[in-house]
């Protein structure tokens, strides 16, 4: 479609000739928002890992050996199935230390081996880098990429649960960005391209889930520039525009699901006198399908985030969003996902931290009669035993509501986890 020449001509823009506009001192105190540091962000020297050290670069290995149990192994509302499940996780993290510049990474695999249903034993994969070349105080140039070897959740739509298998896929992203802060303004653009590959699965009592349907090439173009009210307060106004392509089309699959669509809204950026911070924006989001037989999606968008320090030593988090997504579900092109939630972490001693959180969601089908709401209440402790080791303790308890004719999901399902969490 036209998104292929339009982010061409905006990373021009983009450009917007950083060396030849004026530099102005302070420009970066006027968007900065770390007043105030939240629990889970805060330095422990006496608990964080030290790393390991090679000329410019950190490296920060860690591996994480745990135990989960749950109650209802293929999120089923009858006949659950509970199981025990092995997860051991290496991976490490990386950084420099330069005064200008940066450049990071990871790499993780995680194995989650299955004690009764070994069919549900799965390996995961990610692994990306990105790096910021500074071109002057006020401007500077990102860029990254990231590959992932995935599994679905059983608690996915579509084929998820029928699957005899987990349903595994592939993605491959990549971004290029650009931010300039002068003064009181702040402009910033971004492209990412974004690919999904999914693999077919066999289904219960026979036959295969094909799910080629799914496979797609994303494109994703945002610009954003900010005005600066005050050293506290920023107020923004921000376009993204998205380009879905999918492999196939009639009459190889039944329906051309191909889609563009864009998203505007404004919204705040502040820091009120450390008390809280945050971002909100609120607009009009809408996504139009190729396929007459796909209707077009249009309403409301919603994404902020806001932080509240009721004391040093306690971090509230409130969430909220509205977007529209892709659909795994046949006879429907994408959903409108609705969700709000509110986490509490308290650092009940310096090495120990308690955190619990309730969240709502709801995501309402378009073309199909199908509403899916979901409770997800969530609690854990981490203690930090020294530098090198810690454990980590969780629960989390999803309750699924699929309503309408199309509707055929619903489920509850708990889940207690016990990590140790080795780290250099």
């Amino acid at each position: 479609m036209m998104f292929k020449a339009a982010s061409l001509a905006l990373i021009t823009v983009a450009g917007f000739s950083p060396l030849a506009m004026a530099q102005t001192s302070g420009a970066e105190s006027m968007f900065e928002r770390d007043r105030n540091v939240s629990v889970l962000q805060r330095p422990r020297p006496d608990y964080d890992a030290g790393g390991i050290q090679n000329g410019a670069l950190l490296i920060y290995p860690e591996l994480v050996l745990g135990l989960e149990f749950t109650d209802n192994v293929f999120a089923t509302s009858g006949n659950e199935e509970s199981d025990i499940i092995g997860v051991i996780t290496p991976g490490l993290t990386f950084d420099t230390t330069w005064s200008r510049h940066s450049v990071s990474g990871d790499v993780s695999a995680t194995r989650r081996e299955h004690f009764d249903f070994s069919d549900e034993s799965v390996w995961n994969f990610t692994a990306g880098a990105g790096g910021q070349l500074d071109i002057t105080r006020e401007t500077n140039v990102s860029a990254g990429a990231r590959y992932s070897a995935l599994t679905e959740p059983r608690t996915s739509a579509g084929a998820a649960g029928q699957a005899a298998e987990p349903i595994e896929y592939d993605t491959w992203s990549s971004y290029l960005g650009a931010e300039r802060a002068a003064g009181r303004i702040k402009a910033q653009a971004r492209v990412d391209f974004n690919v999904f590959d999914y693999d077919d699965a066999p289904l219960f009592g026979g036959g295969v889930a094909d799910q080629d349907f799914r496979d797609r090439e994303e494109y994703i173009l945002s610009a954003r520039g900010d005005y600066a009210v005050s050293p506290d307060t920023a107020i923004f106004g921000r376009l993204r525009y998205n380009d879905r392509s999918y492999d196939l089309s009639p009459p190889t699959v039944a329906l051309l699901r191909d889609s563009e669509g864009y998203t505007f809204d404004v919204g705040a950026d502040f820091d009120l006198n450390g008390v809280a911070r945050g971002v909100i924006g609120l607009g009009y989001t809408e996504q139009d399908y190729e396929s007459a037989a796909l209707p077009d999606i249009d309403g409301l968008s919603v994404e902020g985030t806001i932080e509240w320090f009721p004391t040093q030593l306690t971090t509230v988090t409130v969430n909220a969003s509205r977007a529209v997504q892709d659909s795994a579900v046949a006879g429907s092109g994408g959903f409108f996902a609705t969700s709000a939630g509110v986490s509490v972490d308290h650092e009940l001693r310096r090495n120990i931290i308690i955190s619990a959180g309730v969240a709502l969601s709801e995501d309402d089908y378009s073309g199909i009669d199908r509403t899916d709401e979901r409770l997800n209440i969530s609690g854990g402790v981490t203690y930090f035993l020294n530098r090198t080791a810690g454990v980590r303790a969780s629960y989390s308890y999803v309750d699924q509501d699929s309503s309408g004719a199309a509707g055929n999901q619903d489920y509850s399902k708990n889940v207690i986890g016990l990590s140790l969490v080795l780290r250099r």
